[in-house]
């Protein structure tokens, strides 16, 4: 395997916390001359730094320089458009820290309505290709603005969806630029090594006990440079799973398996759905569930439902319940494990093994109740999210190979 050389081996250890966003995992950076403090979410489904324009005030910011770019993306969950400007971003504890003097960054000025919940913006932590942006000169120059920078915004705020797709329209003959994101930036300035890992335990905030936000269960780590030298957070064999194409952290989905059952084995893409997801299963930090593709959510009912059709009985009333069901009814020791076959590094079967407790998010919505994160997803690509990554200590490195690999090892609850 061919590794790149000249890695720097800082690691910047950085606590994430699911309450501002209500599941997705948030971290603190610091924006601006003011070290303005931004709780955004931690995505390696997408590839953009974003902050909401109420948070960020960018008037006061001395380090704030105008492009003439904008961005305007879409999530399954919300989406928003804004300038591009350059500033100061930080991350990291006194001590234990990094700065970027001038990064890109998005301003969130047009949303959604809840885009990010009650986070400040995103962090995507993708591949470089998923982070274009637009050139506004010619349209600026038409609105005779000059000089033709993005910031300030001149376009109305309504933060409405008819807005969102109108910019859309607007910029869609536009040219296309790609913008290097925060994480890309640090690894290229030697700042950290080409890898950053994840310590979960939750897809979902737990609501047991008074004080949500100290809850270990709703706690972790995000490292920058992060990997097994960490012994604290994993303990066991490290895996590593094959990363497919550097655009999101695509893998190759082989097998689904019930314990219990026999694995299914589940079909690669068609060369039409390739061309557009380009494999069957990405690892996605940003999503709370285990979104399957119809061949894999069929194969895991069934199975189930061979092993006790009250399990598939107890998923469908807790589908249909706004407070899922109570968590004394499930049994969950009697639930089984469900585990994903992927590609490994060197071609091997790698078995991941989801566990009723983390399909299972219990004390939510609220205390002695559960939801059930298994969710069908409409299109032939599972997204292997939150639900799987609370297993096991996540590094997402990419050192390896020309795309990467991802390592997993047995995650360490808190003490």
């Amino acid at each position: 395997m061919a590794t790149k050389t000249g890695l720097a081996q800082k690691a910047v250890r950085i606590p994430i916390n699911n309450i501002p966003a209500n599941g997705d995992y948030t971290a603190q950076i610091l924006v601006g001359s003011q070290n303005v403090p931004a709780n955004v979410i931690m995505d390696t489904g997408s590839s953009t730094l974003a902050v909401k324009h109420s948070v960020y005030k960018p008037t006061a910011d001395k380090n704030l320089k105008p492009t003439q770019y904008a961005q305007d993306v879409s999530y399954g969950t919300g989406g928003w458009a804004g300038p591009v400007v350059i500033t100061s971003i930080g991350m990291g504890l006194p001590g234990n820290n990094v700065t970027l003097q001038q990064s890109p960054m998005a301003i969130a000025d047009d949303q959604q309505p809840h885009n990010f919940g009650k986070a400040d913006g995103i962090l995507g932590l993708a591949y470089n290709s998923l982070n274009n942006a637009y050139d506004l000169a010619p349209l600026l120059q038409q609105k005779k603005i000059n000089p033709a920078v993005s910031y300030p915004w001149p376009f109305p705020v309504k933060n409405s969806n008819a807005l969102l797709t109108q910019l859309g329209q607007t910029f869609e003959n536009l040219q296309q630029v790609d913008i290097p994101p925060y994480f890309d930036e640090l690894e290229q300035n030697g700042i950290v090594a080409d890898r950053f890992s994840f310590y979960t335990l939750r897809s979902f905030p737990s609501f047991a006990g008074s004080n949500h936000a100290q809850n270990p269960l709703n706690n972790g780590f995000f490292i920058m440079g992060g990997g097994p030298a960490d012994t604290d957070l994993y303990g066991g064999d490290v895996v590593n799973v094959q990363v497919f194409d550097d655009a999101w952290y695509n893998t190759n989905l082989k097998a689904v398996q019930v314990d219990g059952t026999p694995p299914v084995a589940i079909a690669p893409l068609s060369s039409s759905d390739r061309r557009q997801m380009l494999s069957n299963s990405i690892v996605d930090s940003g999503t709370n569930a285990l979104f399957l593709a119809p061949e894999v959510l069929n194969a895991i009912a069934a199975a189930l439902n061979k092993l006790n059709p009250d399990f598939l009985k107890a998923i469908e009333t807790a589908s249909q319940q706004k407070d899922g069901v109570a968590t004394s009814q499930l049994g969950l020791d009697k639930w089984p494990s469900i585990s994903f076959i992927l590609t490994g590094d060197a071609n091997q079967d790698v078995k991941l093994s989801c566990s009723p407790n983390t399909y299972w998010q219990v004390d939510m919505p609220k205390a002695g109740q559960a939801a059930c994160q298994i969710v069908g997803n409409n299109v032939a690509q599972s997204i292997l999210g939150l639900p799987l990554m609370n297993n096991y200590y996540t590094v997402f490195d990419r050192t390896m190979n020309r795309t990467g690999v991802i390592r997993f090892a047995p995650i360490k609850q808190p003490k």
